[in-house]
């Protein structure tokens, strides 16, 4: 047993897939071509024939080396190219790039600082939940998520119809989708935001991130089905309703007065009388108080409020008081509203057959990320 295992290990020095020396033999190679008389042109030769079978850092390395090197070869086409599938690929992530020499470091992240600060990098592309937005009808539109690395000049269009444009600050931003005729079939729909560049000093070389336009598809896939059967329509006829005739109210009789006697074989049995009301003789009406806060019947007070005033000092010192209260106390701040990043929503609704029969639906959506690409201007 310990026999083999030092083959295997033996087998793996041999070959160089057991030591880190591996690794590190394409760095030393590659500095070779950028010397005292550099050969950028080859470098990018061994780099791109050697690229495949690095390991994920080091291909990360390779990947941000290969538009400084066709900057310097002056291809700006390649340059534009290679930066975009890097910053789609490994996003702001910088590489280590501590095995350069000084001079070739420099001029690298010169190069490399003034695409990154200027370069309109689309991430985190999902749809926004949220709970308290939940019901049985489908929403006025679909609210997407992004951000944005820098600032940027941006347009969102659908085939040939604009919806928006203007100009994105670096951060998150929400783009709404309408929902008007999205949910009719199941389908595909590319929705594209172009992103030109903000106002900022310009990228080195020919092929600066000043004039190009990175093209972002937005992908919305929708998959309807039917999970009830077709039913006719509700009417929708108006409700008559013949209002009855109010009962007419008798007119009140006058006040009545009189005597029932009721006899059983000539004997009086019983005797009723009803003697109607009568108003009093003499109204006599009872006073008020003398003024307002005393009691019926007391004397006035011997001093009259109204006769007290109040300092015009003390009335507008109070009014400055009052004043500056409602003036210091500002409205809270409205809190956000609560979201929740998905990239799949369901939607449970009602909708209308060619024939005009109702039925019930059930809608899946779901936003793809798919790779921006670069437009020249």
């Amino acid at each position: 047993m310990i026999r083999k295992g030092c083959a295997v290990v033996l087998f793996l020095l041999a070959t160089g897939l057991g030591s880190p020396a591996r690794a590190a033999d394409w760095k030393a190679e590659f500095l070779t071509y950028l010397g005292a008389k550099p050969d950028y042109r080859r470098a990018m030769e061994f780099l791109m024939a050697q690229v495949k079978g690095m390991e994920e850092t080091d291909r990360q390395t390779a990947a941000a080396l290969l538009p400084y090197l066709a900057w310097k070869t002056g291809d700006p086409a390649g340059e534009r190219h290679l930066v975009s599938d890097y910053f789609e690929k490994y996003l702001d992530n910088d590489p280590e790039f501590g095995f350069l020499d000084d001079f070739t470091l420099r001029d690298f992240l010169n190069f490399w600082g003034r695409w990154k600060s200027r370069y309109p990098l689309i991430s985190a592309v999902n749809f926004l939940y949220s709970p308290a937005n939940t019901g049985s009808t489908l929403p006025a539109g679909l609210e997407i998520g992004l951000d944005l690395m820098n600032d940027a000049y941006y347009k969102i269009s659908l085939g040939p119809y604009t919806l928006e444009g203007g100009f994105w600050p670096r951060g998150f931003h929400i783009i709404t989708v309408p929902v008007k005729g999205l949910f009719e079939r199941s389908g595909t729909y590319d929705f594209t935001l172009d992103l030109k560049p903000g106002a900022g000093p310009p990228s080195p070389g020919p092929g600066g991130a000043g004039d190009i336009i990175v093209r972002k598809p937005i992908r919305i896939a929708v998959e309807l089905t039917s999970v009830a059967s077709a039913r006719p329509p509700a009417s929708v006829l108006p409700e008559v309703r013949i209002p009855s005739k109010p009962a007419q109210a008798s007119p009140a009789a006058p006040g009545l007065s009189g005597e029932l006697s009721l006899y059983v074989d000539g004997k009086l049995v019983m005797r009723s009388r009803k003697i109607a009301a009568k108003a009093p003789p003499i109204n006599i009406p009872l006073g008020g108080p003398s003024m307002m806060g005393t009691k019926p019947y007391l004397p006035p007070p011997k001093t009259d409020p109204m006769a007290n005033g109040v300092s015009v000092l003390d009335a507008i010192a109070l009014t400055y008081k009052v004043l500056k209260d409602l003036l210091s106390k500002k409205p809270p701040v409205p809190s956000p509203p609560s979201y929740q990043k998905v990239t799949s929503l369901s939607f449970s609704f009602t909708r209308a057959e060619a024939n005009g029969t109702l039925s019930d639906a059930k809608a899946s959506v779901r936003v793809e990320n798919a790779r921006a690409i670069v437009l020249r201007r």
